[in-house]
């Protein structure tokens, strides 16, 4: 057999592979760790960093949209990340920033068992709400609105008022329609909130009878 026509290893079996999707997964997990994901990729000299395709590699280690959320978030609170680098981890954050926030609001938050924490979200929050460059925003006024009060559903209000107040001081301008919109949407989302167990329920017992 020519060296050709050598079959490729199949990833998925690869002990390589696997390592990297576990490495990924526990730097995506912790906003605290996700900035060592953003300088091995954008730091990197091979020709494989230099052209990486973040939304295919997402793809391929299986990360989940706050996986996915994190390590966008980590690349666009960098001033000095590559320009097609940002552009990926913001199309990441376009598509999957509202499953990423129902996911914020889970416990436990990932499938291990292991959960967010408080200073976790901090982070994130600080990542996320923090002023970008004019031309490259990171949040919408109703993103910021979303994700202030999934943080506050998950830990509370009183837990999460001092972080906010060491946040927002620091930007330049927050919008009032992001408050107007964050005020309309509590009875909105407290309703989904109830009513999400009883649709659990409900399709539970739906397949307990087909």
């Amino acid at each position: 057999m020519s060296g050709s026509a050598i079959a490729p290893l199949d990833p998925s079996s690869s002990l390589t592979f696997r390592l990297l999707v576990h490495e990924t997964q526990r730097l995506a997990r912790d906003p605290f760790l996700a900035d060592r994901f953003r300088e091995a990729i954008d730091k990197g000299e091979l020709d494989a960093f230099r052209h990486f395709d973040l939304v295919r590699f997402a793809e391929r280690v299986g990360l989940r949209a706050l996986e996915r959320l994190i390590l966008a978030a980590a690349i666009l609170s960098s001033h000095d990340t590559r320009r097609e680098l940002k552009s990926q981890a913001t199309t990441i954050l376009r598509v999957d920033f509202d499953h990423a926030i129902v996911a914020m609001c889970q416990r436990p938050t990932w499938n291990d068992q292991s959960d967010l924490t408080q200073p976790q979200t901090a982070k994130l929050l600080t990542m996320l709400l923090s002023d970008p460059p004019p031309d490259q925003p990171v949040l919408d006024a109703s993103q910021r609105a979303s994700i202030v009060f999934a943080a506050q559903s998950k830990f509370g209000q009183d837990a999460m008022a001092p972080i906010l107040q060491s946040i927002f001081p620091a930007l330049r301008c927050v919008h009032w329609s992001a408050w107007l919109y964050y005020l309309w949407l509590i009875p909105f989302v407290q309703l989904a909130t109830w009513l999400r167990p009883r649709h659990n329920l409900d399709s539970a017992r739906s397949r307990r009878y087909e």
